[in-house]
């Protein structure tokens, strides 16, 4: 027997408790390596083998509790639509790159001629592959 919520309060837990599932999976494949190293993060384990252990195995228990408490409260599960998610967050990351523009980072300091143009181009490039990769999945 499901416990008794309304559509917005079972939208707002389910989307409260998918936002912690998402962290719980990023802990899981970072616990899973001695390190992560990425373009931009470098992220070191700094656990023991048996403390990683435990760690994962709480995080899969609280993993479990999450399901339990998705089939009490009734909630859904939602269908992510990928081509949508890439489409936007692409699009969104495509917008936030205007912001990184020479004129735009003049406002943190003065940025020489030279390397107003390099950085100019490497957003091009950058926009451009961004670009591809939206169109390639809105196909």
């Amino acid at each position: 027997m499901t416990m008794p919520l309304n559509t917005d309060q079972k939208r707002f837990l389910a989307a409260a408790l998918a936002e912690l599932e998402e962290h719980l999976q990023r802990f899981n494949a970072l616990l899973q390596r001695d390190e992560t190293i990425t373009v931009f993060r470098r992220v070191p384990n700094p656990f023991p083998p048996e403390r990683r252990r435990r760690l994962l195995e709480l995080i899969t228990t609280t993993t479990e509790h999450l399901k339990a408490m998705r089939e009490a409260f009734g909630l859904p599960i939602e269908e992510a639509d990928l081509r949508w998610q890439m489409t936007a967050t692409l699009l969104h990351f495509a917008t936030n790159l205007e912001e990184c523009e020479p004129h735009r980072l003049k406002a943190f300091g003065d940025l020489d001629e030279e390397t107003a143009k390099q950085l100019t181009e490497q957003l091009h490039t950058l926009t451009g592959l961004l670009a591809q990769l939206r169109a390639e999945a809105k196909r």
